[in-house]
């Protein structure tokens, strides 16, 4: 008897090559081109303006300071201390108090508001579109480190 012999197909599992070759020199060649283009960005020269140049060096005496505090409260400005620091008393009606100044200084009256530091941002840009709704359009932001 006669044992019959498979024969081996050709047809093998093999990873081809050429293609896995084709993709590792592609990813080459796209983490060289973006690593030069991050060199190419940090040499770009970048003059920044000087802090001091926003800073007015005359202080307007017929603006109507405005307070915020971290909960959203408006406060208006109550006198100053001895230091020259601005004193705030609460506002529990904002709209009547807003038209009054309107009334008082009119609605080119320079507006500064005050921000307790870590007020929600949300809660600040509330309150200038308040001020921008009732026609007051000269609003200055700063921040104050302490409470109001």
């Amino acid at each position: 008897m006669r044992m019959r012999r498979r024969k081996r197909s050709n047809t093998e599992a093999a990873v081809m090559m050429s293609p896995l070759i084709d993709c590792v020199f592609l990813l080459l060649i796209f983490f060289l081109a973006t690593s030069m283009i991050k060199r190419w960005e940090r040499q770009i020269p970048v003059t920044l303006a000087d802090p001091t140049a926003s800073v007015s060096k005359q202080v307007q005496a017929d603006t109507y300071a405005l307070g915020l505090s971290q909960d959203g409260s408006v406060h208006r400005e109550s006198g100053r201390t001895e230091s020259g620091v601005m004193r705030f008393e609460r506002v529990e009606q904002v709209s009547p108090m807003l038209i009054t100044l309107i009334t008082e200084r009119g609605a080119n009256a320079p507006v500064e508001l005050v921000v307790e530091q870590y007020t929600p941002f949300q809660t600040v840009i509330n309150v200038l579109d308040m001020l921008q709704h009732h026609g007051l359009s000269h609003v200055r932001t700063r921040m104050r480190d302490g409470k109001l």
